[in-house]
């Protein structure tokens, strides 16, 4: 059996390649080759098929064209691209969890505006203000790895940075204090918990480790535990990560979901493969 193991066709550093190593290793380990495809390896042309299709392909990637034309040919794709969407922009992230009652940030979405017109009118920014109060998180729509969030801390530096981001679309939402640089990370595979680590940050409000955040292993608490579980149920995940928020009474919050994460960091904390759980859970559905 051959499946495919898409990733991006321009990210090529070293922490990248030791995780598709290690899911590589594990299927091979129950005799199935996963191979390695970079997205711009497999045919772009929209009205041709795809010969030689594999029997399923594991998405590591954001291309949320090439995974819809991938599941059009009849490929089992996974993570699906609905949960590829879903985590990938903020924006619809949030809209979805709140419609399961999973407990999010006070979240209000940027009006849409468009290139050369920006945000020329912000009276948006003084509702919120009122609502939230400094300081503020603004996120956009788009973004990895701890980028594309800022801490504002006043009116002024909101300006500059809705002048900044242009016409991208972006999110506001309620600062979080007690979870100043820190989150709890919990790995699921099929709607299951299976590790989980804190991940924190003495120097940053933000707690990614390619921030210069670290981590330990860490055993959350059921209404954590449970949350994860629904949050993951709510995107169809069937693996990623739930990061999660604690507020003044240490009841969760959550923070957002992953459907590609980079477990490498999860792997040196806990000895823990996720490698092994997803081969086994992609094996099952086959």
């Amino acid at each position: 059996m051959t499946g495919w193991l898409v990733v991006n066709s321009f990210i090529n550093s070293s922490k990248f390649q030791k995780l598709y190593e290690m899911l590589v290793n594990s299927f091979s380990k129950k005799g199935i080759n996963l191979e390695i495809k970079r997205a711009n390896e497999i045919s772009l042309k929209v009205n041709e098929a795809i010969i030689d299709l594999p029997s399923f392909v594991l998405f590591y990637d954001k291309d949320i064209y090439l995974s819809l034309r991938l599941e059009a040919l009849g490929c089992k794709v996974f993570n699906n691209s609905r949960a590829i969407l879903l985590c990938d922009n903020k924006i619809l992230m949030y809209q979805e969890l709140y419609k399961f009652n999973i407990r999010i940030p006070k979240t209000y979405i940027a009006p849409k505006t468009f290139e050369n017109i920006n945000y020329c009118n912000l009276d948006f920014l003084n509702t919120i203000e009122k609502e939230l109060g400094y300081p503020m998180v603004f996120k956009e729509a788009y973004g990895s790895f701890g980028e594309q969030v800022y801490l504002v801390n006043n009116h002024n530096e909101a300006i500059s940075l809705i002048k900044k981001i242009g016409y991208k679309d972006f999110l506001i939402q309620e600062y979080i204090k007690t979870s100043k640089g820190k989150d709890i990370r919990i790995n699921v595979v099929n709607h299951k918990p299976i590790c989980s680590i804190l991940r924190y940050n003495d120097f940053d409000f933000r707690s990614n480790i390619s921030n210069g955040g670290k981590a330990i292993k860490y055993e959350p608490n059921k209404e954590f535990l449970d949350l994860a579980i629904k949050a993951s149920k709510a995107l169809n995940l069937d693996f990623g990560t739930v990061d999660m928020l604690a507020d003044e009474s240490n009841h969760p919050i959550v923070c957002e979901l992953n459907s590609n994460p980079q477990f490498k960091s999860t792997f040196d904390v806990t000895n823990i493969d996720l490698s092994d759980y997803i081969r086994d859970y992609i094996i099952s559905k086959l």
